[in-house]
């Protein structure tokens, strides 16, 4: 049995790096930390090879280690208390659980530095070993594009619980809030629909992630953002980028973790995440989350109650096989739902309201539900080759009811808002996908390369009811100063006026090979054959509409050249296609799909055995074809606003950024990315107006050493410069900020620590967002604090 055990810890994860004289006594002033980070820095100083299982170290501690020591001894004190011992067999100092019968049996184990784990949990790291985007697992200096990691350790010390505080948090991303409570974020100046959005790298399986369903990130190891054309991932999309939701996974070692949380606007939420091994083998492992929220806003009237499960179980079939099934629950119910936020004056000039100002009525409501099942099976063909099938199935739906205000404020009067609808609408909606691929390692030319081959296959079904009841004439007006919460009654609805039927089917086959022409210098070629239909039905009318693209081609080429052992250079192009099933030509014909093509260059550095990752990179998208209103004023009764559409738009976007992330120092940990960025469009104007060209995003915290490495002190900015439209009328404008935060935490004991995080520190008042003069002008968080408690067992 411990034969097979260690095949498969070190197999898992090997740590290879320099070997050196090890004998030599060590100088050592660590702090407590995680014991995956000690471990790495007494394996980095002594020059040593240490294999170790992840899972092992995960969530356990190491004492702070201050004086002279051997590796040996080193090694011994910070293993101390965790039911894990050190061996050592020539060159290798392995890493294992304290069993008196074990006999270490070198001729078993297979050390590889190729295989490392991903997983971010428990490495007490802000930067990413590896991420597994694009199937495979590759480190971010041998990505040729854009990444950032945003990892389980950020969403702790921040208290990230939903993707949209993720993604406002991350470098080169922007809000752009959209009607009806659907916001979207935007990448270099294009928007991440639902399709740019992906969970253990599977396209097509979520809806609305950041609107009307938007996941729990409690059950997430991390999150990984493309930023650039991504149509070898994802398929179809906008040359914006892709967002990778990368699940947690069960642990072999027992672990049990409880995180209460208090804050302002009675903010009340309580997580409990258990995993372990269900045999005395380990290889039946299991992990469960269960976590409720309930809280109000810092706007008037809305409340939410969020109630969440995650399960999933791991067994090893054999030595070669591991199978892996889960399912999330998730449910949400709000009340006093607001979607459309401020209107703006008449002139242009944004409301000097109260922050906590809310238009919504007491009877506006909003639940959703989400049900997702998922398996996966990874088969190790050899120690070159894997092969992994995943699937999963999505059920949900959401239901709403709200007033919806709009109506620009007259500066004379302080009038012209009311309540001119009432909006009604159920959706059930359904995710299926299957992904297969085979990745793996071969020699040719006395070099060894990469390939990895698949295909997948996604659909989504919507079937959609909207009943819109016009507010009667003179009724509904409300004071944007004194909203009245109760001026209009909750209408009777009274059937369904729309009744839509949809289904997106997109599958596609796909494949890279990284090719080493020489040591340094390396070739990415990879590219996707996509398939794509739309169908919707209206139910009620029997009217019908559709899209078809086939074999759909979007290559990627990409070229690394490493520098020397810690800094590459590379270039890449990559494409995607849009397609645009809403719009129709004046001679009735579909419009061909837009093509938007991302050219990049960069520097990355790898520094600190991989605890620094670092970016430079300059970039230039094109989208061409975009649809745009045929100038003839030509009508068409089948599009979506009733005008006919050319394929005659050209959008543009270039800009550089910078980006740091990991470990400066000891017990300095650091995620900051500076984007400047320039957006354009043929017809005139930017592609998106709410795109600012400077935006920073950074967060930090630092370890304090000696006698207080107990407390931790961090904190964040998120600033940007300011922008402006005259799309709707009289200018609209929003000013440059900067937003800061700041955290301390105290480690009571080896089990307990307690936080406060203070959101916007100095209570800045701003608008995050900027729509239209009737509507959709949203206020930033006013500052607000939030007291945690965790454990770990």
């Amino acid at each position: 049995m411990l034969r097979t055990s260690l095949k498969t810890l070190v197999s898992a994860s090997a740590l290879t790096l320099a070997l050196g004289a090890y004998g030599a006594p060590l100088e050592l002033d660590l702090p407590a930390q995680p014991l995956a980070v000690t471990l790495k820095q007494l394996a980095s100083q002594a020059g040593v090879t240490l294999a170790v299982d992840d899972r092992l170290v995960a969530r356990r501690s190491a004492p702070a280690l201050k004086g002279t020591f051997a590796i040996d001894e080193a090694l011994s004190r910070s293993l101390a208390g965790s039911g894990l011992v050190v061996q050592r067999s020539g060159d290798v100092w392995l890493i294992m659980e304290n069993q008196p019968s074990a006999a270490l049996d070198l001729q078993a184990i297979t050390i590889s530095s190729d295989l490392v784990s991903t997983a971010t949990e428990g490495t007490g790291s802000y930067t990413a070993r590896a991420v597994t985007l694009g199937k495979g697992t590759q480190s971010l200096r041998e990505t040729p594009q854009s990444v950032s990691v945003i990892t389980r350790k950020q969403m702790d010390d921040r208290n990230f619980t939903s993707l949209d505080q993720v993604l406002y948090s991350a470098p080169g991303i922007t809000l752009q809030t959209r009607n009806f409570g659907d916001h979207q974020y935007n990448s270099r100046g294009f928007e991440l629909g639902a399709d740019a959005y992906l969970v253990d790298g599977m396209p097509g399986v979520i809806h609305s992630p950041t609107g009307w369903m938007t996941p729990d990130t409690a059950v997430y190891d991390r999150v990984e953002i493309l930023r650039g054309a991504a149509g070898l991932l994802v398929g179809n999309g906008n040359p914006g980028g892709a967002v990778n939701l990368v699940r947690k996974r069960p642990t072999a070692e027992p672990h049990f973790s409880v995180t209460t949380r208090a804050g302002s606007n009675d903010f009340y939420r309580m997580d409990l995440d258990g995993s372990g091994a269900l045999n005395e083998s380990r290889t039946l492992r299991g992990r469960a989350l269960v976590a409720y929220e309930d809280r109000q806003y810092f706007y008037d009237r809305e409340a939410s109650r969020k109630p969440l499960f995650y399960g999933i179980v791991e067994a090893d079939l054999n030595d070669d096989s591991t199978l892996s099934v889960g399912l999330r629950r998730q449910t949400s119910v709000t009340t006093g739902y607001s979607i459309f936020g401020l209107p703006r004056y008449s002139n242009g000039k944004a409301l000097d309201v109260s922050r906590s100002t809310s238009l919504a009525q007491d009877w506006n409501r909003h639940e959703s539900e989400q049900t997702e099942v998922f398996a996966d099976l990874e088969y190790r063909l050899s120690d070159d080759w894997t092969s992994k099938t995943s699937l999963t199935r999505a059920e949900g739906g959401f239901d709403q009811r709200s007033a919806l205000p709009q109506g620009a404020i007259n500066p004379a009067t302080n009038t012209g808002s009311r309540l001119f609808r009432t909006l009604y609408r159920n959706d059930d909606v359904t995710n299926t996908g299957i992904d297969s691929n085979l990745s793996g390692n071969f020699e040719a030319f006395g070099l060894r390369h990469t390939l990895m081959v698949g295909g997948n296959w996604s659909r989504e079904g919507q079937y959609s009811k909207t009943a819109n009841i016009n507010t009667a004439a003179g009724a509904g007006a409300i004071d944007v100063f004194n909203p009245n919460h109760q001026v209009l009654a909750r209408p009777t609805r009274n059937g369904w006026t729309a009744v839509n039927d949809s289904t997106e089917t997109r599958y596609g086959v796909y494949g890279n090979t990284r090719l080493y022409l020489s040591e340094p210098l390396s070739v990415v070629l990879g590219g996707r054959l996509s398939w794509y239909e739309y169908e919707t039905e209206e139910t009620r009318t029997g009217a019908k509409a559709g899209n078809r693209q086939d074999h759909e081609f979007t290559p990627f080429v990409g070229v690394i050249y490493d520098l020397d052992e810690h800094w590459s250079w590379y270039a890449s192009y990559a494409d995607i296609f849009q397609p645009q099933s809403d719009y129709r030509t004046a001679a009735g014909s579909l419009l061909d799909p837009a093509v938007g093509v991302n050219y990049e260059t960069g520097i990355k550095g790898e520094l600190y055995e991989g605890r620094l990752n670092l970016s430079a990179a300059l970039f230039y998208i094109k989208q061409d074809d975009v649809a745009a209103a045929d100038p003839s004023g030509a009508l068409c009764d089948t599009n979506i606003d009733g005008f006919c559409y050319l394929n005659s738009e050209i959008q543009r976007s270039k800009g550089y950024e910078l980006e740091a992330s990991g470990e400066l120092l000891s017990g300095w940990q650091v995620a900051a990315g500076y984007t400047f960025n320039q957006t354009s469009k043929a017809s005139g104007g930017p592609t998106d107006y709410q795109t600012p060209k400077h935006l920073l995003r950074a967060s930090t915290t630092y370890q304090l050493p000696g006698a207080l490495n107990r407390l931790t002190v961090g904190g964040a900015v998120s600033a940007q410069s300011g922008y402006s439209t005259d799309t709707y009328g009289p200018e609209v404008s929003n000013s440059g900020r900067a937003v800061y935060d700041a955290l301390a935490t105290w480690k009571i004991d080896q089990n307990w620590t307690v936080g406060l995080d203070a959101k916007n520190l100095f209570d800045k008042k701003y608008y995050k967002s900027v729509g239209e003069l009737r509507r959709g002008n949203y206020y930033g968080d006013p500052r607000s604090y939030m007291l945690t408690l965790r454990g770990e067992f």
